[in-house]
């Protein structure tokens, strides 16, 4: 569920607003040297940094920068549990099927 195999591609955009892209997710993933963004679902996220160290806001009860916020929205939208950042390639984990019941 959480993998992520599949690489991101500018069709994973079709329906987002600028600045959102792929070109836009991997420049904030390069800013922040983040290793992998994680959505666990009811607004919880966990973003980990190339040393393996979370990235968290500075202040308790602040949010994150604005450009990781665009990249959080984006997965809440298209129910990306995770965007991993491997050797210079986006990779996504696979939307889940919805049930017909």
């Amino acid at each position: 569920m959480y993998g992520a195999g599949i690489e991101l591609t500018e069709e994973d955009f079709e329906f987002s607003k600028p600045p959102l892209s792929k070109k836009f997710i991997r420049l904030v993933f390069e800013k922040y040297q983040l290793e992998y963004i994680a959505y666990f679902g009811e607004n919880m996220f966990y973003v980990s940094g190339q040393n393996s160290e979370p990235l968290a806001p500075l202040y308790p009860s602040s949010r994150y920068p604005e450009d990781i916020e665009l990249v959080f929205d984006f997965m809440t939208r298209e129910r990306i549990r995770r965007i991993k950042y491997e050797n210079g390639v986006l990779l996504r984990s696979s939307v889940p099927e919805l049930s017909n019941s």
